[in-house]
């Protein structure tokens, strides 16, 4: 089948190609940025996730010390407190 084909209809054609190149140049252009963003945000993330979990890691020995220190000081109130009672009970006798 032969079809004859107008040169307006041609130049239309050919407009119309050069507006599809022209979208997906921009589609790709779009899609490469927003590609780039979510590249960037992700290692920001993980960053910041490095960054809390050796901030946890940190608070956790932290909070360990403070646990050990605080039975020791309060084995020291109690033998004082021992003390004290007996203390007392000579006093009183």
């Amino acid at each position: 089948m032969i079809r004859i084909v107008s040169t307006l209809r041609l130049a239309h054609l050919e407009s119309a190609a050069r507006l599809g190149r022209e979208r997906v140049r921009q589609t790709t252009a779009d899609a490469n940025e927003a590609f780039g963003r979510h590249v960037r945000e992700l290692y920001a993330a993980t960053d910041r996730a490095e960054r809390a979990e050796a901030t946890t890691s940190e608070v956790g020995a932290i909070l360990s010390r403070a646990m050990k220190e605080l039975s020791a000081a309060q084995q020291e109130l109690l033998l004082k407190d021992i003390e004290l009672r007996r203390l007392r009970q000579e006093v009183t006798a």
